[in-house]
């Protein structure tokens, strides 16, 4: 028997707009059919996903969930809207670090790769 029981898996609902058009909207697409051409999928299949419930049932392939999670810049449970889009962020940074695309955390690594050097450079040079 499976330890994942789809029964006690927690979700929060989320009332009002759709989570999905709005986060399209805070990443800066006006319109569904702008996103839809960016993610290289029918504007009528985008519109659907917007459209559609929260959660399992939403409808939206785990495939096309991951691409909009990923062009978004967000979390795939908050594309399906299992996490509540109004939750305030995690504290640290861990969490944002993780949030990043593989592209932002190869920034992030290549600065603080360039933050150390200076601080090696510093104390052996007898600065602090």
């Amino acid at each position: 028997m499976s330890s994942l029981n789809p029964a006690h898996t927690p979700t929060c609902r989320i009332g009002g707009k759709r989570t999905l058009q709005r986060l399209r909207r805070q990443a800066g697409f006006r319109s569904a059919k702008d996103f839809a051409e960016a993610l290289g999928i029918p504007s009528s299949t985008y519109a659907r996903y917007e459209r559609a419930g929260d959660g399992a049932d939403c409808g939206i392939p785990l495939p096309a969930a991951w691409q909009i999670a990923d062009r978004l810049g967000c979390s795939i449970d908050l594309v399906v809207g299992r996490e509540d889009i109004d939750a305030p962020e995690p504290e640290g940074i861990q969490p944002r670090y993780d949030a990043l695309s593989a592209d932002g955390r190869a920034l992030v690594d290549s600065y603080l790769a360039y933050v150390e050097l200076g601080e090696r450079a510093a104390r052996s040079q007898g600065r602090r």
